[in-house]
């Protein structure tokens, strides 16, 4: 009887040390893996900004080939959600994009099976500024877990990394593989077609390279064209248009443009004037989203003038055609052309 004593007051002097021990254990985890992918960070982030490409280089996914998985919220970026059903390796278990940055990160939280803490996940973009590949980027994926009071999970910390560091090093191996499988851009909003001239008033002007200072002057031509065309009963034809005259050296040359009806007699004044648009061959590239992005969309067409072997033949030239106004930055639609011979 007294050796039972014993064994009692052993085990619960055991348990009372677990305890003690376990408040004193880190109560967060981190653990990251990092690997370079010859793709510049644009091309990766339309990757990973998306769940719905979650499983074109997840590492768990072959784990259960038949599980469920039902795509909700956002098509991108925060609200991008994926949840799934599967055996007893994959689980069940929702992970959600909480926090985007345009070519810099995408921070997820993965809820596993009905437990109450969620874990969260950061893919972090890195340029590699001294590669040889002027298209290598340095992605680290980050994972972070607060067990908060919970002894058990604590002691689970201890073993986490080395579960989960492989499927880490496969997912990251994976994203490789696939963004680089890519083609180096998307041309599926390219075509080429012949533009008819229009007839428009124009306001010539120059200003900074910063996005704050190209944004202001639009707006002041834009505002004095509508003075005009207000104050004349103008009737307006087509969509508003800024024309590139010269992009750098810390300059923006362009014309704020907007077409009307050719058979007017009303004389120029001032800083308006009369011009009429490029009639031609051009490249037309549908631009989704914010102004903000039209980088992106001008390397797309300088890429497609490369790889074609085209020449440009004069300015090129943005078709606002939808109202900023009107519908949500997302939404806007912008037609970029590039005169070509």
């Amino acid at each position: 009887m007294r050796t039972l004593r014993y064994l009692v007051l052993a085990l619960l002097f055991l348990i009372l040390v677990v305890v003690v021990l376990g408040f004193f254990l880190p109560a967060k985890v981190q653990m990251q893996r990092s690997i370079e992918i010859n793709r510049d960070k644009a091309a990766i982030f339309d990757v990973i900004n998306s769940l719905n490409n979650f499983n074109k280089w997840s590492p768990w996914f072959q784990d259960d080939i038949n599980a469920k998985y039902v795509l909700s919220g956002a098509k991108e970026g925060v609200g991008s959600k994926l949840s799934w059903q599967g055996n007893n390796k994959v689980g069940n278990g929702s992970n959600e994009i909480i926090e985007s940055e345009l070519n810099t990160y995408v921070k997820s939280r993965f809820y596993f099976g009905k437990s109450d803490y969620p874990a969260y996940s950061t893919l972090t973009l890195e340029e590699n500024t001294d590669s040889a590949n002027s298209q290598s980027t340095t992605v680290i994926w980050t994972f972070e877990n607060d067990f908060g009071y919970n002894i058990f999970y604590r002691y689970f910390g201890f073993v986490l990394e080395d579960m989960i560091a492989p499927a880490y090093e496969k997912g990251l191996d994976n994203l490789k593989n696939h963004v680089e499988s890519l083609p180096l851009h998307d041309y599926s909003n390219v075509s080429i077609i012949n533009v008819v001239s229009e007839k428009a008033y124009i306001v010539e002007s120059k200003t900074s390279m910063k996005q704050e200072d190209i944004s202001s002057a639009i707006s002041t031509a834009y505002s004095k064209l509508m003075v005009f065309i207000n104050r004349n009963n103008i009737l307006m034809k087509g969509t508003p248009k800024i024309i590139s005259l010269k992009v750098g050296d810390g300059a923006y040359h362009f014309l704020a443009a907007i077409p009307v009806e050719d058979n007017l007699l009303i004389d120029e004044m001032d800083e308006i004037k009369w011009h009429s648009t490029y009639q031609g061959k051009a490249i037309k590239i549908i631009h989704k989203g914010s102004y903000r992005h039209f980088k992106n969309t001008y390397e797309i067409l300088t890429a497609y003038l490369q790889q074609n072997k085209l020449q440009q033949n004069g300015n090129s030239w943005e078709d606002f055609v939808t109202d900023p106004a009107k519908v949500s930055e997302e939404n806007l639609i912008t037609y970029v052309y590039q005169p070509i011979k």
